[in-house]
């Protein structure tokens, strides 16, 4: 093997000790046991291995840098979800005196594992390779908003199951039953897991699932308007509620409501999902689903901060969602 090829991970296994062993070794550690030193100092040896940036990391820790990444999509910057999650992150490292480095995967793998001392993942949606290479070299990392069967893998995920039943439920119960759900991009755990909630709530109050009062937005304002024109075109059958993936679909909704002089809430219910303070201004304000997204930040920040510094296993944590009731339900 070529020298510039060995890493930390090569020398553990030709000396038979873990990889924490090797970066208490190079850190110098004076608790590591002699026969385990001599193996390591052998096998450095024999390997010609030199420490990168990398395993210097890893020894002791000392980059003070955490990553953000994101996975790159249609209007990131405009997406409450997306910035609040950067702010929040931000803040909290600054806190801990630690810097962000931040990344957006827009579908090429160039992330570099040796400039960070951990990652923050802010959801997977086709950069799962990418996740398992940071596994694999041996990145401390933790997932938000999403959860995942790797193992070696923590992540703080939010029961969108849940919110979506509860948001969903609650219109039943105000006398609703042509409901629509405009659903987020399905390549995405939390918009898969509230479409599959509105349907458990139909199914659970006896209400049959259909097909043309669920649209796909992927999370896109620009395609409310398509997938509201030809239900609300109709005589008959038209959705007297509407469940939205997130706030801003449902401004999207409220601003077509208004187009065609629907009075909500009495004759079109809206429900989002988020909170989003920018739908609390207004004569109307928005009934939404609060994700808890400030609590997801500094949990995920405490779990990586503490398992890069003791080398803590795994941890998996759901929050529970809230629904917030406001101005634009009401009983039928």
């Amino acid at each position: 093997m070529l020298p510039s090829k060995i890493t930390i991970k090569d020398v553990a296994k030709k000396a038979g000790v873990s990889i924490a062993t090797v970066s208490r070794f190079l850190n110098k550690s004076p608790s590591l046991k002699e026969e385990n030193r001599r193996r390591i100092e052998l096998a450095i040896k024999e390997l010609n291995y030199q420490p990168s940036i990398y395993a210097r990391r890893l020894a002791g820790g000392h980059l003070n840098t955490f990553a953000l990444i994101i996975p790159g999509y249609e209007g990131i910057f405009y997406s409450f979800y997306a910035m609040e999650i950067m702010r929040e992150v931000a803040a909290a490292l600054s806190e801990r005196g630690i810097d962000l480095h931040l990344h957006i995967f827009w579908g090429k793998d160039n992330f570099k594992t040796s400039l960070v001392d951990g990652a923050i993942i802010a959801d997977v949606i086709d950069n799962g390779k990418q996740v398992k290479r940071l596994i694999e070299e041996d990145l401390p990392c933790i997932v938000i908003n999403r959860k995942m069967d790797e193992k070696g893998v923590s992540y703080v995920a939010i029961d969108n199951f849940k919110g979506a039943y509860e948001a969903t439920e609650f219109l039943i119960h105000h006398g609703h039953k042509n409901i629509m759900h405009l659903a987020g991009d399905l390549r995405v755990q939390g918009a898969k897991e509230r479409l599959e909630g509105y349907k458990q709530a139909l199914k659970k109050n006896g209400i049959k699932y259909r097909d043309e009062y669920v649209k796909i937005t992927n999370f896109s304002r620009r395609e409310v308007k398509g997938a509201l024109e030809p239900l609300f075109g109709s005589k008959k059958d038209k959705p007297t509620a509407i469940f939205c993936c997130s706030d801003e679909i449902a401004s999207e909704v409220l601003n077509f409501a208004e187009e065609q002089r629907l009075e909500v809430p009495r004759e079109l219910s809206i429900i989002g999902f988020d909170d989003n303070p920018h739908c609390m201004y207004g004569d109307l304000m928005l009934t939404t689903v609060r994700q808890p997204l400030k609590t997801m930040v500094s949990k995920a920040v405490n779990i990586l901060q503490e398992n890069i510094q003791k080398d803590t296993p795994p941890q998996r944590v759901v929050l529970q969602p809230e629904l917030i009731i406001r101005d634009t339900v009401s009983f039928l």
